[in-house]
């Protein structure tokens, strides 16, 4: 309204500020304190599944992320990522009209979606939100594992490994064991400390179809969900009888799975130069001062104990990681 005239001007919005984002929530991943504002239900509920059991266990950080919603109901799912980075930005993107972009040094995100992307909650939440958080905190305060964690007495062990290496097999093995799980494929280690601590998802663990012939008690969950990029299945920890999850625990051990090999399970000493070596090959390349701080993580966290472990039997490794954290 012009003010002088009383007559309404049209606003001109060539960047589509003016969306109105009606939906508002603060949710903890990793213990970190996140605000999300969008103006979708399934986004939020996507969020909310994936976050909202996490307590805020750390004060120094905050993130935001923006997730917008078209009305395009007829444009397909999104089904793929790319990503692009220079220096504090990074864009994640599917196609024209899904996409993302992260300003890693202010700790915001900004996506765009259509509606049947929001629909496919198993997409959305591992390609898109949990990149994002993810991408975030590591520009600051986490360093991304390729790896399992479990814990027992409140010491935890890294399970690492290429996909298909074993790692969500021995991470239920544990659990069932009475082992705590904290994640079976992504680890987050917190910077700037002593204590060496991980962070994980334990809501969700991953296997693959023939991870049933291991595990025969898994045979009824073993749904594929169809989800487009998914190669594994995903299971609910919340609907697995005595597994016991944590958000975090302090690492005793890092172990590289040697699965398939000949003889009694053993356990290999891996020295520090070799397991770091092993490590950073999974590692993303960031800026290189963040990125010199991530190898400066991982040589701390190898210096607690780093082995090989060789087996073929599950029951056989459960016992020899037992004997690292007795």
């Amino acid at each position: 309204m012009n003010s002088s005239t009383g007559i309404s001007v049209p606003v001109f919005d060539p960047f589509s500020y003016g969306v109105e984002l009606p939906y508002e929530r603060v949710l903890y991943p990793f213990g970190f304190r996140m605000q999300l504002t969008t103006n979708c239900h399934d986004v939020m509920r996507v969020a909310e599944e994936n976050w909202s059991g996490f307590p805020l266990l750390f004060e120094d950080k905050s993130i935001e992320l923006r997730m917008v919603v078209s009305d395009d109901q007829q444009a397909p799912s999104a089904s793929g990522l790319i990503f692009r980075a220079q220096r504090h930005l990074l864009t994640l993107q599917s196609d024209r009209n899904n996409f993302a972009v992260c300003d890693l040094d202010k700790g915001f995100s900004f996506g765009w979606f259509v509606p049947a992307t929001t629909r496919n909650h198993t997409f959305l939440r591992r390609y898109f939100l949990d990149t994002i958080v993810y991408v975030l905190l590591w520009q600051t305060h986490l360093t991304s594992i390729h790896a399992g964690c479990v814990a027992r007495r409140g010491r935890a062990v890294l399970l690492c490994g290429e996909s298909g290496a074993g790692k969500s097999c021995l991470s239920y093995a544990c659990a069932r064991r009475g082992w705590e799980f904290i994640t079976d494929e992504s680890s987050a280690l917190l910077r700037r400390t002593k204590d060496r601590i991980v962070l994980g998802k334990p809501h969700q663990m991953h296997f693959r179809e023939n991870a049933a012939a291991v595990l025969p008690e898994l045979q009824s969950r073993l749904r594929p969900t169809n989800a487009p990029g998914e190669i594994s299945i995903e299971v609910q920890t919340a609907g697995l009888p005595g597994i016991q999850t944590a958000f975090q625990s302090q690492a005793a051990a890092t172990v590289f799975l040697n699965r398939g090999a000949g003889g009694p399970a053993r356990l290999v000493p891996v020295t520090p130069e070799q397991a770091c070596e092993r490590l950073e090959r999974s590692l993303p390349l960031f800026q290189p001062l963040v990125h010199e701080e991530h190898r400066a993580s991982l040589r701390h966290l190898v210096q607690a104990g780093a082995y090989e472990l060789r087996y073929g039997d599950l029951d056989e490794a459960v016992q020899l990681l037992e004997s690292l954290v007795a």
